[in-house]
């Protein structure tokens, strides 16, 4: 028998940020890439500007980057918001140059990202 106490899995936040994934991958095809970066784990150290603007209490978790630009920055994933969002970075880009997708989750996995 699980135990009572916990989190379910299904509602973490690398949960949510692969929910967005399989998204916006069938939406939009190759034509965006996404990465799910743990806060302070070494995945994030690929990107200083997000360690700082959370040093510097300019953003809080969950955070989305897209196309290079921090789009989102705390309360819950929107999967529709950001959908629109790629939308626009795509379409203000060269069909060419992919619209990159970065979510970047808090450290504490057991939180419940519906909430």
């Amino acid at each position: 028998m699980p135990s009572p106490v916990g989190c379910d899995p299904a509602k973490t936040w690398k949960a949510a940020a692969s929910l967005i994934e399989q998204r916006l991958a069938e939406r939009f095809g190759p034509a965006v890439t996404f990465e799910y970066a743990e806060l302070f784990s070494p995945d994030v150290a690929r990107h200083p500007d997000i360690e700082a603007a959370i040093a510097d209490g300019e953003a809080g978790p969950p955070i989305v980057v897209i196309d290079g630009v921090r789009r989102f920055s705390g309360g819950k994933l929107n999967i529709s918001a950001i959908e629109r969002a790629v939308a626009d970075a795509q379409s203000s880009q060269s069909a060419t140059t992919p619209a990159p997708a970065v979510a970047a989750a808090p450290p504490h996995p057991h939180k419940d990202a519906s909430q």
